[in-house]
């Protein structure tokens, strides 16, 4: 008998999908007409096969909404054919409600399923996928899934449950009603959030202490009635001792994105994107199996923790003015804490950057005031490389920026100051001619900050000339900035002195120089956070000395220095905390469910 391997293959086999839940991670594909919605049949055969060559012995078909695929029939079946053991299905449950595709599915071979379903009732769950009559057919494919028990193809069950706003108090219930389906596996996960879905998922985001909680009692559960949860997405030190209720991952496991373009057998399974593990982690006995802690999840006093440490090492280099990026997942009283830590250790300038997405929202800009911020600076990535995102699969915020001005138009800014910071390119300038941002010129006494590009990638040359057309199209705009100021990551003195009498007679002297030195700490730059982040300036690393890794303390005639400090992951973790600890979550057991079943509120 062959040996078995446990691991599994995951496979995205394209994004289409009947539901529309309001926390999907990859919500903006779907609104990229150009985009390719499947991956061919042919790349999924290529993959599965690598997966064969390369120990898998068992293959799950992931999405967007496999079933829907018009050869889904045909890739189970190839599957089996291959010689995996299993084949999986991650599912909303729509098209296998049909007792006859169901049976059609079992027959090509499909041998496990887990349906989505997020809620203990038609009311909750159709909400949360704005699809009426979604819980009904999740309901009748878990129902289908339990009939093949006791027969010859008897399919393993579980749910799969994102945990949000609308059901956090409700896991129990959920448990509950699943159990009594015949399911005993029972898989959570938190909503996590990208640039994708970040409107919509921060209205259903939960902190985390509410999740664990929750997740925490259904465990108790399942411990009293015999079945088993599973975590998705979180780490299992925060379950220290509901561990003999999770059913913890114990096989190897590899995942071929839908949106990755490398080929078959390029791919590793490396960290997944915006996770964050501390030192401790390495030691730890579960770290194959652990994906380490979203940062989206990080509780808020994480989060200001770790800014006020990178502006307390940045103090020590003795600058004046600080931009605070980064602040995308903070609330206000944590956004506030941060600006009036900036202003006590000295810096007399401290402006706020924002992208437009916040979990504040509105809250941003009156925390940023009550702090002590002096100034707003609205950051918008056009069509530069690296506004891009792979959750996003488009460029730029403009919609995002517009809804931030929307806001601000809201609260009283005075006495902080407003500006935009922009790429001198087209894309720029099809913002700038937007009405919304014209009549914010209008209402508004603006400082446009400009990134100036000062090298070209074929040879060092100055692109003086493209930044000369740029300002002059700007300069006759209808209605334009009250100041223009260059930024850039430090150019070479003498291209600086070369550049400063150029533009300012090709502008009749009607661009302004700001040459005070600006320093911008860059909170989590070393993690993969920035994929989440539309504040982030992106103006250029810092340069180091060679020997001393000191900061080159580099004052350029024409470019305000916006220098980014070292602050890594590392910095992070050894400003963290034991989160169980913290969360008050380190000894004790969580209160039992009622008798209805509801979760305790924490």
């Amino acid at each position: 008998m062959a040996a078995l391997h446990n691991k599994t293959l995951a496979v995205e086999t394209g994004i289409f999908c009947n539901n529309h839940c309001v926390f999907c991670y990859q919500k903006g594909y779907r609104h990229l007409p150009e985009y390719q919605k499947l991956v061919s049949k042919e790349e999924i055969i290529s993959r599965m096969q690598w997966g064969i060559a390369n120990g898998f012995d068992e293959v799950s078909f992931t999405g967007g909404e496999p079933s829907i695929r018009p050869d889904f029939l045909e890739l189970v079946q190839a599957a089996r054919e291959m010689g995996y053991r299993r084949v999986a299905l991650t599912t909303n449950g729509w098209r296998l409600a049909d007792p006859e595709f169901f049976a059609k599915a079992v027959q090509a071979g499909l041998t496990s399923l887990g349906v989505s379903i997020h809620g203990p009732d038609a009311e909750t769950h159709d909400k949360a996928v704005n699809h009426a009559g979604a819980f009904a057919r999740a309901v009748k494919t878990v129902f289908n899934a339990v009939k093949t028990h006791g027969t010859k193809k008897p399919l393993r069950i579980n749910t799969f449950s994102v945990v949000h706003r609308g059901n956090v108090e409700q896991l129990n219930q959920m448990a509950e009603v699943f159990y009594a389906l015949g399911v005993r596996l029972m898989i959570f996960q938190p909503a996590i959030l990208s640039k994708s879905n970040f409107a919509e998922a921060s209205v259903t985001r939960v902190e985390l202490d509410r999740i664990v909680f929750a997740i925490r009692s259904a465990a108790m559960l399942a411990m009293d009635r015999g079945f088993r949860v599973k975590l998705f997405n979180l780490p299992p030190c925060l379950f220290g001792d509901v561990l003999s209720g999770l059913d913890l991952v114990s096989y190897e496991r590899a995942t071929f994105k839908e949106h990755d373009e490398d080929a078959a057998g390029d791919l590793s399974a490396g960290e997944e994107v915006g996770f964050v593990r501390l030192p401790a982690c390495e030691r730890c006995a579960l770290k194959r199996s652990c994906p380490g802690l979203h940062v989206t999840l990080m509780p808020q006093e994480d989060m200001a923790s770790h800014f006020e440490e990178a502006i307390a090492f940045i103090n020590s280099h003795s600058h004046d003015q600080l931009w605070l990026p980064g602040t995308d997942l903070m609330r206000g009283t944590a956004i506030a804490r941060v600006v009036r830590k900036a202003r006590l250790a000295g810096f007399s300038d401290t402006k706020l950057t924002v992208g437009g997405s916040s979990v504040a929202a509105r809250a941003t800009f009156m925390a940023a005031k009550q702090g002590g911020a002096t100034g707003i600076v609205l950051v918008h990535h056009g069509q530069d490389s690296n506004s891009s995102d792979r959750i996003l699969c488009h460029q730029g915020n403009d919609l995002h920026l517009i809804k931030a001005i929307e806001n601000l138009a809201t609260v009283p800014v005075d006495p902080m100051t407003v500006s935009l910071l922009t790429s001198a390119d087209e894309a720029a300038i099809e913002f700038l001619r937007r009405p919304e941002i014209q009549d914010f010129f209008k209402q508004n006494d603006v400082t446009l900050y400009l990134r100036a590009t000062w090298r070209s990638g074929d040879g060092g040359n100055l692109k003086i000339k493209q930044l000369k057309l740029f300002l002059n199209r700007v300069l006759k705009l209808e209605s334009g900035p009250a100041k223009i100021v260059l930024v850039a990551p430090s150019p070479r003195l003498w291209e600086a002195t070369l550049a400063l009498p150029y533009i300012s007679i090709s502008t009749l002297g009607k661009i302004r120089f700001d040459l005070t030195p600006t320093v911008l700490p860059t909170a989590f730059r070393d993690h993969r956070y920035s994929v989440l982040n539309w504040s982030l300036p992106r103006l250029g690393g810092m340069v180091l000395d060679d020997f001393t890794q000191e900061p080159l303390r580099i004052r350029p005639l024409i470019a305000r220095s916006i220098r980014t400090e070292p602050i890594t992951v590392q910095a992070l973790a050894n400003a963290s905390r034991e989160y169980g600890a913290k969360l008050g979550l380190s000894s004790g057991q969580p209160p039992r469910p009622d008798a209805q079943g509801a979760n305790p509120k924490p």
